[in-house]
């Protein structure tokens, strides 16, 4: 009897195969199991299922009206495990649970990704703005997860009012790490739904986000998840006031050359205005403080993601490649830069606002943060031009534009809404964010005059760094392009971390906070520091393997400035024999250059009992090694 063989195949209207979509596969799998082993009862068949899975979806170089197709095999074991895991662990719960008349044991979790599902309107009546907050059920506070509000469930914390008035959260037992460690943020954002009013969290600074911005440079990208292209982009640069630029640009189709064709004449302005000003900036003399200083923002992180990954895309597009080089123009790393005035954080380039307006408020809004919420809610305290779309735009969870706005336009069908409507959605949503950055700017002001400032990203009249040459791009210059970017990733993720509160950093096992000075000894060339470790910061995940530990005070001014850091970098030092279990005190070695700087013996006078702080910073040891290697090739290449 011939064998015969099967492979479970999923047709998907994506260019993106993801998790998700194999665990369907997977599950397939395992229903097309059972139904041949009751065929085999009856009639025996030689059957044998393929060890892979394949999801066929829109080719990489395709459109989602096209034809063609694209087959992305790949191995189901894995995702056969999560299908059993849930069939065995999960679903047995899911089915024990009681629903009827009066009773209804199921769990429930409204979140962003709910705006798709048919019974959102159910589910909505549980937050919406007209309960009471003792009766408005928990998933209203944003950023709340699943997992987190099982947790409270089983607190019995289930309103907002509940979260609101739960004092002592974070040390509730079985709670579980990660809403221990974000217990006073969403308390926080519960009392500010319960009343009705914006209110500062227990975050004190941020480092996303510049004090001053002469040149406030807006860019918004909405991105079409079937195609996976732009679906829209624009950009607007105010200065003084003023509107000096605004491109807007909806690509007619889903090709790559559509995309390519709208980021070029959308970021050709951004690069146009942002010579301008550093032409203005070096006609200056060194040092002048009527230097312009300009900065980039977004509202959504997603909306920065989706740039960059349709940037590349386009690396074999000659002028989106040269676009990436005058990116990197924009923060250089010091280890590259010979030049002394370009060097520092002062070139960190862009700000996602959405992600400011999470660290510093909560705010009145339901499960999101988004751009229409948080700029209605901010327009109540003093915010200009809240985004209010007409009804074909608007969005529970999300400003960007809907699938259900995107896909019509991309299939050419009559009920498509017009591009002079897109084109003023995306306005008006450069008008609100441009609303809400004046507001934080204002807020910031009043904060500073109080001696409090909240905005820490410190920057400088803008120049671009002249290492590279744009126009004569290269594979060689794109590689350390690349290479650069991720140096400042992970300089940026650092000082984001370390711009936290020292409870918030010491609980995610990122510091030793509250350490007390013991003793001090000279070891070889170095200074032995003992410190005694408070209980609570004893769950550390520092040791001796860490390389890029400072020692400070908790002075933002000195863990927030990347050039001091030198000055206080210091070794968690191996415990002796016999004390490998002791957690009530750590060693720190610290080197004599550091311990006999100015600096440092400053802080030995000044700090007191329980003030010493030992945080992770951020060092790369391989982007000057990198980049001398890559000038060796470019080297090698002209020769």
């Amino acid at each position: 009897m011939a064998q015969r063989r099967f492979t479970i195949i999923d047709v998907k209207a994506t260019r993106r195969a993801t998790a998700f979509h194999k665990t369907q596969v997977a599950f397939y799998v395992r229903i097309l199991e059972e139904l041949l082993r009751e065929l085999e009862l009856s009639a025996p068949t030689a059957t044998q299922l393929d060890t892979s899975g394949e999801i066929w979806r829109i080719p990489d170089d395709g459109t989602a009206e096209g034809d063609a197709w694209q087959v992305e095999r790949f191995a189901l074991a894995p995702y056969l495990r999560l299908v059993d895991e849930f069939c065995n662990d999960v679903l047995p719960k899911i089915a024990a649970k009681r629903i009827g008349p009066s009773v209804d044991q199921t769990f429930f979790h409204l979140y962003f990704k709910c705006e798709q599902c048919e019974y959102l309107g159910h589910c909505f009546k549980s937050i919406g703005s007209e309960l009471p907050p003792d009766l408005r059920d928990v998933s209203a506070v944003p950023g709340l997860t699943h997992e987190g509000k099982r947790a409270l469930l089983r607190l019995k914390v289930d309103s907002v009012a509940a979260l609101a008035n739960a004092s002592g959260l974070a040390g509730a037992p079985g709670i579980g790490w990660s809403l221990s460690r974000r217990a006073p943020l969403l308390s926080a954002r519960a009392k500010s739904l319960a009343s009705g009013m914006v209110i500062r969290t227990e975050e004190e600074h941020s480092f996303l986000m510049p004090p001053r911005a002469d040149a406030v440079l807006l860019v918004s990208v909405d991105h079409d998840p079937v195609d996976d292209r732009i679906a829209a982009i624009g950009y607007r640069r105010i200065q003084d006031g003023i509107v000096r630029t605004e491109r807007i640009e909806v690509p007619s189709g889903g090709s790559l050359i559509d995309e390519a064709a709208a980021m070029i004449r959308v970021l050709s302005a951004l690069i146009e205005d942002l010579s301008e000003i550093d032409a203005s900036n070096a006609a200056l003399p060194s040092g002048s403080p009527a230097g312009v200083y300009a900065h980039i923002f977004f509202y959504e992180p997603a909306e920065a993601t989706n740039l960059q990954q349709a940037i590349g895309r386009h690396l074999d597009n000659v002028t989106i490649r040269e676009g990436l080089l005058h990116l990197v123009r924009l923060f250089p790393p010091e280890e590259v830069v010979p030049e002394p005035e370009f060097r520092g954080v002062h070139h960190l380039p862009a700000t996602a606002i959405r992600s400011v307006l999470e660290q510093l408020y909560a705010l009145p809004v339901i499960v999101a943060y988004d751009l229409r919420q948080t700029s209605q809610a901010l327009a109540l305290v003093g915010a200009e031009a809240p985004y209010r779309p007409s009804e074909a735009f608007a969005r529970p969870f999300s400003s960007l534009l809907s699938i259900d706005v995107i896909r019509p336009i991309r299939e050419g069908s009559e009920t498509a809404i017009p591009t002079s409507a897109i084109v003023a959605d995306v306005s008006a949503r450069l008008d609100a964010l441009q609303g809400v950055i004046r507001w934080l700017f204002d807020q910031n002001a009043l904060a500073t005059a109080d001696g409090r400032p909240m905005l820490r990203l410190a920057k400088k009249p803008f120049r671009f760094q002249a290492s590279f040459d744009p126009l004569n791009a290269a594979d060689l210059d794109v590689l350390l392009a690349c290479e650069l970017l991720e140096n400042r990733a992970g300089l940026l993720d650092a000082l984001v971390g370390l711009a936290q509160p020292s409870a918030r950093r010491r609980d995610a096992g990122r510091s030793l906070a509250g350490l007390t000075l013991a003793k001090q000894w000279k070891y070889g060339r170095s200074q032995i520091l003992l410190f005694n470790v408070p209980e609570t910061s004893r769950e550390s995940d520092l040791g001796p393997g860490d390389f890029d530990l400072i020692l400070t005070d908790d002075s933002p001014d000195l863990r927030l400035d990347p050039t001091l850091w030198p000055l206080v970098e210091c070794r968690i030092r191996p415990a002796g024999t016999g004390y490998e279990d002791r957690r009530d005190q750590v060693q720190i070695e610290v080197s004599s250059n550091v311990f006999r700087g100015a600096l440092f013996q400053e802080l030995m006078r000044r700090t007191s009992k329980g003030g010493w702080y030992i945080d992770r910073s951020f060092r790369d040891a391989n982007t000057q090694k990198a980049a001398a290697f890559l000038a060796n090739l470019a080297a090698g290449q002209a020769a």
